[in-house]
């Protein structure tokens, strides 16, 4: 199951970690193809500063926003998602995983495993 889905994820950051993440407005300039991975900034960046409870805290949330049946995740490590895509793998205690990207809006872009 994919899902693209808009949350409150900077908001949800914000109250976890008391970040106080806002959009500045102004979106990056994307790169012409190209394998080299990006580096992260904006919501990308402070989801990767987060310790790993909070952070699968945040993941929980955005899985279960798509959709997705999560009761809780139970680790979450880097992951490469696509060629010179950086995101994350999160392990639900349901044994279903989950590939997550920040986008540079703060979206999060979920995808599910399924059976």
């Amino acid at each position: 199951m994919r899902s693209l889905m808009r949350m409150g994820l900077l908001a949800g950051l914000a109250g976890l970690a008391g970040l106080g993440l806002a959009a500045c407005g102004e979106s990056p300039e994307q790169p012409a193809a190209s394998n080299a991975a990006a580096p992260e900034t904006g919501a990308a960046a402070q989801v990767a500063k987060l310790d790993e409870p909070t952070r699968n805290i945040v993941f929980e949330k955005a899985i279960r926003a798509s959709g997705a049946a999560c009761p809780s995740v139970s680790g979450s490590t880097r992951a490469q998602i696509a060629p010179g895509v950086k995101g994350w793998k999160a392990q639900c205690n349901n044994d279903s995983a989950h590939l997550i990207q920040i986008l540079p809006d703060g979206t999060a872009k979920v995808t599910s495993r399924t059976y």
